[in-house]
């Protein structure tokens, strides 16, 4: 007669199964709203050879990432954070000259220093935001970067 391997007793199943730590709900990732993500998408395309990233990796703070490149370096930086009520707060990432940057910095909300680099501003999406105005920032971070013969193009 073989040994039986089930698991162990029927005691023990139960008592693991009495132990075992209850489900833990996953939050639901923000994200940032589609609209928004069609309208800086639109504005960062019609520039020439851009590409798109999107990196997925989400965390429970932090959306998508929409990354908008040329020659595979980043100009626009769309991504979503979770505001103090739960709610999905888009901002944009922009490469900004020196000067530009410091004008922005100073006049305060929806601009803001981000963590990430001297050569960067931070802009609030909010319902009230000057679409207008987010189309030149995004045209000025992109001449950041952009080689001159692209930049020719814009003018």
């Amino acid at each position: 007669m073989r040994p039986r391997n089930d698991g162990g007793s029927a005691a023990a199943r139960q008592v693991s199964r009495a132990r075992a730590p209850a489900p833990v709900p996953v939050p639901v990732p923000v994200e940032v709203p589609q609209d928004v993500v069609e309208r800086v998408r639109t504005l960062c395309l019609a520039l020439p050879e851009v590409t798109v990233r999107v990196d997925g990796s989400l965390t429970r703070t932090r959306s998508t990432a929409h990354s908008f490149d040329i020659r595979r370096r980043s100009f626009c930086l769309l991504v979503a954070r979770e505001g103090p009520a739960g709610q999905a707060v888009p901002l944009l990432v922009l490469r900004a000259d020196p000067g530009d940057r410091e004008a922005l910095l100073a006049m305060g909300r929806p601009f803001f220093a981000p963590r990430a680099g001297r050569d960067r501003v931070g802009v609030l999406l909010t319902g009230d935001t000057d679409w207008e105005e987010i189309r030149e920032l995004v045209t000025e971070s992109y001449r950041v970067l952009a080689p001159k013969k692209l930049t020719a193009l814009l003018d």
